[in-house]
């Protein structure tokens, strides 16, 4: 009977995170630092630091977006559009590394052209998809998509940026995120 692994590949995508998102270095050395992984429990699960980076970069993506875009999807008025833009804030508590991972550091800090064809691919199609429905929205809401993607996504991006990865964003960065919803949207406070 084999031994049970110690460290899955999810908690290893999680140090990864945390640590590019304080500004570290990721290395498979620093990511055995940080996880207490071995080098070679992680080399067992990746085949190199660039699909590691990948990986963190696309696990990230994938958990917002699974809050972000059903809430995007779902809000059938300016005003319902909200909820979206509050998905920012509210996701970032309760992911606090791949927020910050998302918010301080950019997509080509994590794929080049060193991070295998299948995790570009992917990376490509899954900001394409996330546009796709934020034009939606737009289009139902009749506002530009350069309102929308301020409103829904830089501002309240702009909002948590200032306090991660030190800590989690307050409760109370959601009224200021509403409020320049509102006034980006042109929508009347309740």
């Amino acid at each position: 009977m084999g031994r049970h692994a110690r460290f899955d590949r999810d908690e290893l995508l999680l140090a990864a995170a945390g640590e590019a998102a304080m500004g570290r270095p990721v290395t498979i050395q620093s990511l055995a630092a940080a996880s207490g992984a071995t080098v070679g429990s992680i080399y067992h699960r990746f085949e190199s630091r660039e699909e590691i980076l990948g990986q963190a970069w696309l696990k990230a993506v994938r958990s917002f977006q699974s809050e972000f875009v059903p809430a995007v999807d779902a809000a059938a008025t300016v005003r319902d559009g909200l909820a979206a833009a509050l998905t920012v804030p509210r996701w970032s508590r309760k992911h606090p590394a791949l927020a910050g991972l998302l918010a301080l550091r950019r997509q080509e800090d994590f794929l080049d052209e060193r991070t295998p064809a299948t995790l570009r691919r992917e990376a490509t199609g899954i900001n394409k998809f996330a546009a796709k429905v934020v034009g939606a929205f737009a289009g139902r809401v009749r506002r530009s998509e350069l309102h929308c993607r301020t409103a829904l996504i830089a501002m309240p991006y702009g909002a948590v940026r200032m306090f991660l990865p030190k800590q989690s964003p307050p409760a109370e960065i959601d009224d200021m995120i509403a409020a320049a919803y509102r006034a980006v949207m042109k929508v009347e406070s309740p």
